[in-house]
Protein backbone atom coordinates (compact mmCIF):
# COMPACT_ATOMS: atom_id res chain seq x y z
CA UNK A 1 0.00 0.00 0.00
CA UNK A 2 1.06 3.53 -0.57
CA UNK A 3 0.96 4.88 3.22
CA UNK A 4 0.71 8.60 1.54
CA UNK A 5 1.24 10.07 5.10
CA UNK A 6 4.28 8.49 6.73
CA UNK A 7 5.90 9.28 3.10
CA UNK A 8 6.56 5.26 2.93
CA UNK A 9 5.19 1.86 0.66
CA UNK A 10 4.12 -0.73 3.43
CA UNK A 11 3.18 -4.79 2.40
CA UNK A 12 0.10 -6.16 4.54
CA UNK A 13 -0.25 -9.74 5.31
CA UNK A 14 -3.74 -10.62 4.98
CA UNK A 15 -3.24 -13.91 6.54
CA UNK A 16 -2.11 -12.52 9.86
CA UNK A 17 -2.43 -8.82 9.89
CA UNK A 18 1.49 -7.86 9.78
CA UNK A 19 2.13 -5.11 8.57
CA UNK A 20 5.71 -4.34 7.09
CA UNK A 21 7.49 -1.26 5.44
CA UNK A 22 9.25 -2.09 2.35
CA UNK A 23 10.21 1.73 1.35
CA UNK A 24 10.53 4.84 3.25
CA UNK A 25 11.78 6.45 6.24
CA UNK A 26 9.30 7.94 7.68
CA UNK A 27 10.35 11.37 7.12
CA UNK A 28 9.48 13.37 3.93
CA UNK A 29 12.23 13.13 1.06
CA UNK A 30 13.95 14.65 -1.54
CA UNK A 31 14.24 13.64 -5.37
CA UNK A 32 14.61 9.86 -6.49
CA UNK A 33 17.87 9.05 -8.08
CA UNK A 34 20.03 6.34 -8.59
CA UNK A 35 19.16 3.14 -7.04
CA UNK A 36 19.41 2.87 -3.39
CA UNK A 37 18.52 0.84 -0.62
CA UNK A 38 14.48 1.43 0.35
CA UNK A 39 14.81 0.81 3.93
CA UNK A 40 17.38 4.29 4.23
CA UNK A 41 15.19 6.31 1.06
CA UNK A 42 13.24 8.86 2.61
CA UNK A 43 9.86 9.08 0.14
CA UNK A 44 7.38 11.92 -0.23
CA UNK A 45 3.64 11.44 -0.87
CA UNK A 46 3.53 8.13 -2.73
CA UNK A 47 0.45 8.24 -3.86
CA UNK A 48 -0.87 4.95 -5.77
CA UNK A 49 1.38 1.17 -6.83
CA UNK A 50 1.30 -0.27 -10.02
CA UNK A 51 2.79 -3.84 -9.94
CA UNK A 52 4.81 -5.52 -13.05
CA UNK A 53 6.87 -8.69 -11.76
CA UNK A 54 8.93 -7.89 -9.49
CA UNK A 55 8.86 -3.66 -10.11
CA UNK A 56 6.75 -2.15 -8.37
CA UNK A 57 6.12 1.90 -9.43
CA UNK A 58 5.25 4.15 -7.18
CA UNK A 59 3.71 7.97 -7.48
CA UNK A 60 6.30 10.25 -5.70
CA UNK A 61 3.35 12.57 -5.61
CA UNK A 62 5.93 15.11 -3.59
CA UNK A 63 8.82 15.61 -5.80
CA UNK A 64 7.02 15.12 -9.07
CA UNK A 65 8.43 11.99 -10.17
CA UNK A 66 7.28 8.01 -10.59
CA UNK A 67 9.57 5.79 -8.31
CA UNK A 68 10.17 1.97 -9.05
CA UNK A 69 10.77 -0.11 -6.05
CA UNK A 70 12.46 -3.55 -7.10
CA UNK A 71 10.62 -6.08 -5.03
CA UNK A 72 13.64 -8.46 -5.33
CA UNK A 73 16.51 -6.04 -4.06
CA UNK A 74 14.46 -3.89 -2.26
CA UNK A 75 16.05 -0.67 -4.10
CA UNK A 76 14.20 2.45 -5.14
CA UNK A 77 14.89 4.49 -8.12
CA UNK A 78 13.71 7.08 -10.24
CA UNK A 79 11.91 5.94 -13.45
CA UNK A 80 10.38 9.22 -14.81
CA UNK A 81 10.57 12.91 -13.70
CA UNK A 82 13.27 15.27 -12.70
CA UNK A 83 12.16 16.37 -9.89
CA UNK A 84 10.92 19.62 -11.92
CA UNK A 85 7.00 20.54 -11.78
CA UNK A 86 5.82 20.70 -15.27
CA UNK A 87 5.08 18.78 -17.82
CA UNK A 88 8.12 18.22 -20.90
CA UNK A 89 7.71 14.84 -22.36
CA UNK A 90 10.87 12.74 -23.96
CA UNK A 91 12.81 10.56 -21.80
CA UNK A 92 11.15 9.51 -18.50
CA UNK A 93 14.46 10.51 -16.90
CA UNK A 94 14.36 14.49 -18.28
CA UNK A 95 10.60 14.82 -17.87
CA UNK A 96 8.73 16.89 -16.16
CA UNK A 97 5.42 15.78 -14.51
CA UNK A 98 3.64 17.62 -11.36
CA UNK A 99 1.93 15.92 -8.58
CA UNK A 100 1.08 12.98 -10.71
CA UNK A 101 -1.24 10.66 -8.82
CA UNK A 102 -2.94 8.01 -9.94
CA UNK A 103 -1.35 4.96 -12.02
CA UNK A 104 -2.59 2.20 -13.90
CA UNK A 105 -0.64 -0.57 -15.77
CA UNK A 106 -1.48 -1.47 -19.89
CA UNK A 107 -3.04 -4.49 -20.62
CA UNK A 108 0.02 -5.96 -21.99
CA UNK A 109 2.00 -4.33 -19.49
CA UNK A 110 3.69 -2.68 -21.85
CA UNK A 111 2.66 1.56 -20.48
CA UNK A 112 2.05 3.01 -17.21
CA UNK A 113 -0.60 5.43 -17.41
CA UNK A 114 -0.44 8.46 -14.94
CA UNK A 115 -2.89 10.79 -13.53
CA UNK A 116 -0.82 14.46 -13.54
CA UNK A 117 -2.83 15.94 -11.35
CA UNK A 118 -1.43 19.87 -11.34
CA UNK A 119 -1.31 20.00 -15.08
CA UNK A 120 -4.91 18.47 -15.49
CA UNK A 121 -3.01 15.79 -17.23
CA UNK A 122 -2.67 12.05 -18.31
CA UNK A 123 0.54 10.95 -18.98
CA UNK A 124 1.86 7.78 -20.56
CA UNK A 125 5.18 6.10 -19.80
CA UNK A 126 6.55 3.44 -22.37
CA UNK A 127 8.26 0.92 -20.11
CA UNK A 128 10.91 -0.24 -22.02
CA UNK A 129 14.84 -0.19 -22.03
CA UNK A 130 14.87 3.96 -22.66
CA UNK A 131 11.61 4.90 -20.84
CA UNK A 132 9.70 7.83 -22.53
CA UNK A 133 7.02 9.68 -21.58
CA UNK A 134 4.04 11.38 -23.95
CA UNK A 135 1.47 13.52 -22.87
CA UNK A 136 -2.24 12.44 -23.87
CA UNK A 137 -4.47 14.89 -22.60
CA UNK A 138 -3.31 17.77 -21.05
CA UNK A 139 -1.41 20.84 -21.80
CA UNK A 140 -0.04 22.81 -19.25
CA UNK A 141 0.45 23.87 -15.33
CA UNK A 142 -2.67 26.38 -15.95
CA UNK A 143 -4.68 24.57 -18.85
CA UNK A 144 -7.79 22.80 -17.45
CA UNK A 145 -11.23 22.44 -17.78
CA UNK A 146 -14.47 20.08 -19.26
CA UNK A 147 -13.87 19.92 -22.55
CA UNK A 148 -14.93 16.78 -24.60
CA UNK A 149 -13.28 15.93 -28.01
CA UNK A 150 -10.13 15.27 -29.72
CA UNK A 151 -7.16 14.43 -26.76
CA UNK A 152 -5.48 17.94 -28.27
CA UNK A 153 -8.58 19.82 -27.15
CA UNK A 154 -9.65 18.08 -24.82
CA UNK A 155 -9.03 19.03 -21.16
CA UNK A 156 -9.81 17.82 -17.90
CA UNK A 157 -9.57 19.41 -13.72
CA UNK A 158 -7.06 17.94 -11.23
CA UNK A 159 -7.30 14.32 -11.90
CA UNK A 160 -6.08 12.05 -9.04
CA UNK A 161 -7.25 8.33 -10.50
CA UNK A 162 -7.11 6.16 -13.57
CA UNK A 163 -7.91 2.91 -14.68
CA UNK A 164 -8.00 0.50 -17.58
CA UNK A 165 -11.25 -0.83 -18.97
CA UNK A 166 -10.87 -2.24 -22.12
CA UNK A 167 -9.17 -0.52 -25.11
CA UNK A 168 -10.22 3.00 -23.07
CA UNK A 169 -8.84 4.27 -19.70
CA UNK A 170 -11.33 5.82 -16.97
CA UNK A 171 -9.88 8.51 -15.36
CA UNK A 172 -11.45 10.29 -11.78
CA UNK A 173 -11.93 13.47 -13.14
CA UNK A 174 -11.66 15.37 -9.38
CA UNK A 175 -12.14 18.69 -9.75
CA UNK A 176 -14.56 18.49 -12.41
CA UNK A 177 -16.74 15.97 -10.00
CA UNK A 178 -16.58 13.68 -12.72
CA UNK A 179 -15.65 10.43 -14.71
CA UNK A 180 -13.91 11.07 -18.33
CA UNK A 181 -12.90 8.20 -20.48
CA UNK A 182 -9.84 8.34 -23.04
CA UNK A 183 -11.05 6.22 -25.49
CA UNK A 184 -7.21 5.53 -26.75
CA UNK A 185 -8.06 3.96 -30.33
CA UNK A 186 -9.88 7.53 -31.63
CA UNK A 187 -7.47 9.72 -29.47
CA UNK A 188 -10.68 11.36 -28.06
CA UNK A 189 -12.04 11.74 -24.28
CA UNK A 190 -15.72 11.36 -23.53
CA UNK A 191 -18.03 11.82 -20.64
CA UNK A 192 -17.88 8.32 -18.59
CA UNK A 193 -21.38 8.45 -17.32
CA UNK A 194 -23.22 11.41 -19.59
CA UNK A 195 -26.80 10.12 -18.63
CA UNK A 196 -26.12 6.31 -19.78
CA UNK A 197 -26.09 5.02 -15.99
CA UNK A 198 -29.06 5.15 -12.92
CA UNK A 199 -28.38 5.59 -10.28
CA UNK A 200 -30.61 3.16 -7.90
CA UNK A 201 -30.33 4.32 -4.56
CA UNK A 202 -33.06 5.61 -2.37
CA UNK A 203 -31.88 9.31 -2.32
CA UNK A 204 -29.47 9.61 -5.17
CA UNK A 205 -26.49 11.93 -4.77
CA UNK A 206 -24.13 13.29 -7.87
CA UNK A 207 -20.59 11.92 -7.60
CA UNK A 208 -18.40 14.93 -5.66
CA UNK A 209 -14.76 15.37 -6.00
CA UNK A 210 -14.15 11.24 -7.23
CA UNK A 211 -10.17 10.58 -6.08
CA UNK A 212 -9.74 6.33 -7.45
CA UNK A 213 -11.06 4.29 -9.47
CA UNK A 214 -10.44 0.91 -10.56
CA UNK A 215 -12.24 -2.07 -12.86
CA UNK A 216 -12.67 -4.46 -10.46
CA UNK A 217 -14.12 -7.23 -13.01
CA UNK A 218 -15.43 -6.98 -16.61
CA UNK A 219 -18.78 -6.09 -14.99
CA UNK A 220 -17.98 -3.95 -11.84
CA UNK A 221 -16.11 -0.50 -11.76
CA UNK A 222 -15.90 1.09 -8.18
CA UNK A 223 -15.24 4.76 -7.68
CA UNK A 224 -14.17 6.16 -4.81
CA UNK A 225 -16.15 9.26 -4.04
CA UNK A 226 -14.45 11.38 -1.78
CA UNK A 227 -16.63 14.39 -1.59
CA UNK A 228 -19.72 12.32 -0.35
CA UNK A 229 -17.44 9.62 2.04
CA UNK A 230 -18.63 6.78 0.06
CA UNK A 231 -17.40 4.03 -2.58
CA UNK A 232 -20.27 4.06 -5.37
CA UNK A 233 -20.12 0.45 -7.77
CA UNK A 234 -21.10 0.98 -11.03
CA UNK A 235 -22.62 -2.34 -13.51
CA UNK A 236 -21.86 -1.59 -17.48
CA UNK A 237 -24.14 -4.58 -17.99
CA UNK A 238 -26.90 -2.90 -15.90
CA UNK A 239 -26.23 0.10 -17.02
CA UNK A 240 -27.06 1.29 -13.45
CA UNK A 241 -24.61 2.58 -10.29
CA UNK A 242 -25.25 2.83 -6.61
CA UNK A 243 -23.74 3.44 -3.18
CA UNK A 244 -21.48 0.01 -2.41
CA UNK A 245 -20.09 1.37 0.65
CA UNK A 246 -20.03 4.51 3.35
Amino acid sequence: MADTESHAIRRIDLASGAVTTLAGTGQRGRQLGAPAPGHATALASPWDLEQKADQLFFANAGTHQIGILDLKTGAVAALAGTGEEGIRDGRAAAASLAQPSGLALSADGNALYVADSESSAVRAITLSKDPQIVTLVGAGLFDFGWINGDFRQARLQHPLGVAIDGDNLLVADTYNSAVRELELAKHEVVDFDGGKFTCVDPVCIPTREPAGIVVDTPDRILLVDTGNHRIDEYRPSAKTYHTWSR
